[in-house]
C-alpha cells in the first residue's frame, strides 16, 4: 500500500515554484501518486480613495487569471500534469487550497514557505493557514531568503 496516491501542490508562481513543483514530482513518482497543481490568485482590493467606476475589477481579474492560466499549464505540461489536474481558482489562497484538496481527495498537500518574519509573525503565512482544518498531511518545503 502507498503512503501517497494523490498529492497537491500549491504554487504561487514565483521563481521558487519550479523547486517546490520539482520535490512534488519527485515525491509523487516515489509513492506512484497522482499529481494536481493549484494556483490561487487573490482577489483585487480596491480602496476608497479610488473611484470605482475609473477601475475594470473584472477585466484585471480575467487577465491575471488568463496569465496564471497560461503559466500553470506550461509548468504543468513541463512535468506531465494532466491538464484536468491543473487549477486555477480565485480568492483567499489558505481556504482555497483546502477546499481543493478536500475536494479532489487529497493526502498530501506541498506548498513554499518561508522562515517566519515580519508581518508573518502576526498574521501568519499561507502555508501555517492551510494547515488549521487540512483534512491531508502537508509538507512545507523550505524557501531561503
Amino acid at each position: 500500500m502507498s503512503l501517497y496516491k494523490n498529492i497537491l501542490v500549491a504554487v504561487d508562481l514565483s521563481k521558487d515554484s519550479a523547486m517546490i513543483l520539482d520535490k512534488a514530482r519527485n515525491l509523487a513518482k516515489q509513492y506512484n501518486a497522482q499529481l494536481s497543481m493549484v494556483h490561487v490568485i487573490e482577489p483585487i482590493a480596491v480602496g476608497y480613495a479610488v473611484e470605482v467606476t475609473s477601475v475594470d475589477i473584472e477585466g484585471l481579474h480575467e487577465e491575471v487569471t488568463k496569465q496564471a492560466k497560461t503559466t500553470l499549464t506550461e509548468m504543468g505540461v513541463n512535468v506531465g500534469i494532466e491538464e484536468s489536474r491543473l487549477h486555477t481558482v480565485l480568492g483567499q489562497p489558505a481556504r482555497e487550497i483546502r477546499e481543493l484538496a478536500k475536494k479532489i481527495e487529497a493526502d498530501l498537500i506541498i506548498m513554499g514557505g518561508h522562515g517566519r518574519h515580519g508581518w508573518e509573525l502576526l498574521f501568519g503565512s499561507t502555508s501555517s493557514s492551510v494547515t488549521l482544518g487540512a483534512g491531508c498531511d502537508l509538507l512545507i518545503v523550505h524557501i531561503d531568503g
